[in-house]
């Protein structure tokens, strides 16, 4: 598990990495895999930060950027509530930016697979269980602007007279607890996983398992190639585009009924085929493939974030 990344000025990225399970609510984190047969489990994720390390790390940088914000002047944040840690900030609305937000999830690797969850939230439960663990708090534009160092056009590089830091108070904090940002360097562990979903894609047996859940999903009435391609929808999306046009008062921001319904029949037919098995198993074995090539780089990450976490301890202890 990793934390939130950083949001980019016009791209605002939010990774929300939570447990799955088979609720019908978001993903719930609290839970752990018990087995390689736990579609949660991913070998790769033994070189990530766990939950509670993930917790604490976040605690300690924004405890470091409150303390930040305070020397620039920003005095009423000197208690800023930081367990749990804020969202990500977003710059304020009318501020010359559009910002899109992405939620992804580990445990939805494989996409929907509970039925009532899909009913409920659609497509949407990473962000639905990101936007449960990270309260959103509103922000002036200098205070963003402080707290992430996101400047465009001709936003002030200063605020109160100070200057701000390089990637603003919560890149200054970054560096104070694992030595650089982040997002500066590569992350093994990301990085593979997406590897080993690519070279899963192309396994025969995978493939096979994509073509049982597109029959399924046509006796439903949907056509779809793959569980990708469902959650995408470009049909779905041009659809409820024209809906809005024709003056549909549905917000965009909250999952449509015919969202909703197609991933209920995506979870349903992901059930009757034993799709997320089959694919679990290709993932697993690829996983284990690519840690023995790359056991040494992994090692390294793991300590990385080791270190990040007793520093992050330290600066809470040292707070307490």
């Amino acid at each position: 598990m990793r934390p939130a990344a950083p949001l980019l000025p016009v791209l605002a990225l939010a990774l929300a990495l939570a447990g799955c399970g088979q609720p019908s609510g978001p993903p719930d984190s609290s839970a752990s895999p018990t087995s390689s047969d736990d579609p949660r489990f991913l070998p790769l994720a033994s070189y990530d930060m766990s939950d509670e390390d993930v917790r604490t790390v976040g605690r300690a940088r924004w405890t470091l950027a409150r303390e930040c914000m305070v020397r620039l002047g920003f005095g009423g944040l000197k208690n800023l509530d930081v367990d749990p840690v804020p969202a990500w900030p977003r710059r304020p609305e009318g501020t010359g930016v559009v910002q899109l937000a992405l939620y992804a999830s580990d445990d939805l690797r494989y996409g929907v697979q509970d039925p009532g969850q899909a009913a409920r939230y659609g497509y949407r439960a990473a962000r639905a269980e990101h936007e449960r663990r990270y309260p959103e708090k509103d922000w002036t534009l200098s205070e963003y602007l402080a707290l992430t160092g996101q400047f465009v056009s001709e936003d002030p590089k200063s605020v109160h007279g100070h200057r701000i830091p390089r990637r603003g108070c919560l890149g200054e904090a970054d560096r104070a607890i694992h030595g650089t940002n982040p997002q500066d360097r590569s992350d093994p562990v990301l990085s593979l996983e997406t590897k080993s979903l690519q070279q899963g894609r192309q396994v025969p047996a995978w493939k096979a398992a994509d073509r049982a859940w597109s029959a399924c999903m046509r006796e439903a009435g949907y056509r779809y190639p793959s569980p990708r391609d469902a959650e995408i929808g470009e049909d779905r999306q041009r659809q409820e585009l024209q809906d809005r046009l024709n003056g549909s008062s549905h917000d965009p921001e909250e999952p449509s009924a015919l969202e909703k319904r197609t991933a209920t029949a995506d979870a349903r037919c992901k059930q009757r085929t034993g799709y997320v098995r089959i694919v679990h198993a290709i993932d697993v074995r690829i996983q284990n493939q690519l840690i023995a090539r790359n056991r040494e780089t992994l090692e390294a990450q793991r300590r990385w974030n080791d270190d990040a976490t007793r520093t992050a301890g330290e600066i809470l202890n040292d707070r307490s």
